[in-house]
């Protein structure tokens, strides 16, 4: 941790917010068939893990700094934008009223954590990528435990 510091990283919360778009036009304006009004476990104790580690990765992608060196190579960023790409034509999808089990799981909900964690090796934040994995997880896995 000696090489990390606390520091608001703006970097870090425009790629959060690129990646909060679909989530907010959908609180806004939700699709017609929206089968993700109830994607969430029925065991508390998942659904407390993917919330925790979910928002720890963001928080520490805001606000942890590597100190030192620039980013990382600009592979990781362009794998995180294709995640990303991905992940807006999925919610294309979905409004366009695709509902598929392999489009949410895929699409919608394997995409976020392959973003934030591309998005933490570019920015050579190493501490997120533990977060980001368990977050992906458990992300992963609830909605495959309701739509499969």
């Amino acid at each position: 941790m000696r090489s990390y510091r606390i520091q608001f990283s703006l970097s870090g919360l425009l790629l959060y917010a690129l990646q909060l778009l679909p989530n907010l036009l959908w609180m806004l304006v939700p699709p017609a068939n929206d089968v993700l009004t109830g994607n969430s476990s029925a065991y508390p104790l998942l659904n407390i893990t993917e919330g925790s580690f979910g928002v720890l990765t963001v928080i520490l992608m805001v606000i942890l700094i590597r100190k030192g060196e620039g980013k990382n190579s600009r592979v990781f960023i362009r794998l995180a934008g294709l995640f990303l790409a991905v992940y807006y034509l999925a919610w294309v999808l979905y409004y366009n009223g695709i509902v598929a089990p392999w489009l949410l799981i895929l699409g919608i909900a394997l995409m976020p954590p392959l973003y934030f964690f591309f998005t933490g090796l570019w920015m050579k934040n190493y501490v997120l990528l533990i977060p980001c994995a368990v977050f992906g997880i458990t992300h992963i896995l609830i909605t495959g435990m309701n739509f499969l």
